[in-house]
């Protein structure tokens, strides 16, 4: 509760009770116990009443148990900061937050985060990675301090460059690219940061109202994947080659397909894809290892892809 508190100020006793997952009597019952025990926790009534706290106390961490502290130092192990050039920043205030972590438990913590990697980039270069640079820096700083940003932002097409005004909201980190969320004209939009050319922070506040920024992020995700139109093909796979087809597309399970294995070794699968193209790509991928059943147009178009590679070479 007292956390809570902290983060936003003050809560209703129903707020608080459906966050704690308890009933309001029980919220008001422990507000009893801390002012009790000196913390200076009290009620307001009225429409704009609840519990608050007074303002500037403070609590320290010495309560994390042995789980928390594993989850804050396995949390912490990402690489994120240093794509933010707050690599420096981020050491000082592990340093810092390790000193508060009960005893018992800092050796542990400690091991967690030696041992714990996370790597956003996988196994492959990637040549749009981020390099933190002035721009980017410039973004961060509108986005802290609330105030628009005059952007030079090239687009999917390189030969189209914009320049426009934003008021920035959040930066998201998905998979091994940031984007800056920021509304243009009214409209919330995503910006790649590795395309922001040039940026500069203007002297005016942001207008608009606050944004959740990852309710926005995920609003976006679900109309960009509404794009695709999913795909399902049946067909036989050699066993070894089980794994591979589950890594690459969307869902693979064992499923009664038409015809007869080409041979020893083959089982019946049905594979699911995003759409067309996912599809056509990754049943080349596989190659020989995989004979399509069903659809017919996905068998049209891997035949159509093959002759036109052959043709290519033949001539």
């Amino acid at each position: 509760m007292i956390w809570l508190l902290r983060t936003h100020g003050g809560l209703s006793t129903a707020e608080l009770a459906q966050r704690l997952e308890v009933s309001r009597r029980t919220v008001l019952r422990d507000v009893e116990a801390l002012s009790a025990a000196g913390v200076p926790v009290y009620c307001e009534r009225g429409p704009h009443g609840g519990v608050r706290l007074m303002p500037g106390y403070r609590t320290d961490v010495t309560a994390l148990s042995e789980d928390e502290s594993r989850a804050l130092f396995a949390a912490i192990s990402s690489w994120g900061p240093d794509s933010i050039g707050l690599g420096d920043a981020f050491a000082s205030g592990v340093r810092k937050l390790l000193a508060a972590v009960p005893e018992a438990h800092r050796g542990q913590s400690l091991e967690v985060a030696s041992r714990i990697v996370v790597d956003p980039h996988g196994w492959l270069p990637q040549p749009d990675a981020l390099q933190p640079g002035e721009a980017f820096a410039t973004v961060q700083g509108g986005v802290f301090a609330r105030q628009r940003l005059r952007l030079t932002y090239r687009s999917r097409q390189a030969a189209r460059v914009q320049e426009l005004v934003v008021e920035p909201h959040g930066l998201v980190s998905a998979g091994s690219d940031w984007y800056l969320c920021a509304s243009a004209e009214q409209t919330v939009r995503f910006f790649k940061a590795v395309r922001i050319e040039h940026a500069a922070l203007l002297a005016e506040p942001c207008s608009g109202p606050e944004l959740d920024v990852a309710q926005a992020w995920r609003d976006h995700r679900a109309r960009f994947l509404d794009q695709f139109t999913p795909v399902s093909v049946d067909a036989w796979l050699r066993a070894h080659r089980w794994d591979d087809a589950r890594e690459w597309s969307i869902c693979t399970s064992p499923m009664d397909v038409p015809g007869s294995p080409p041979g020893e070794g083959w089982q019946p699968v049905r594979l699911e894809f995003m759409d067309h193209l996912h599809a056509v790509t990754i049943l080349l991928r596989l190659g020989s290892d995989v004979r399509v059943e069903a659809p017919d147009d996905i068998k049209a178009k891997l035949l159509d892809h093959l002759d036109q590679i052959a043709m290519l070479y033949r001539s």
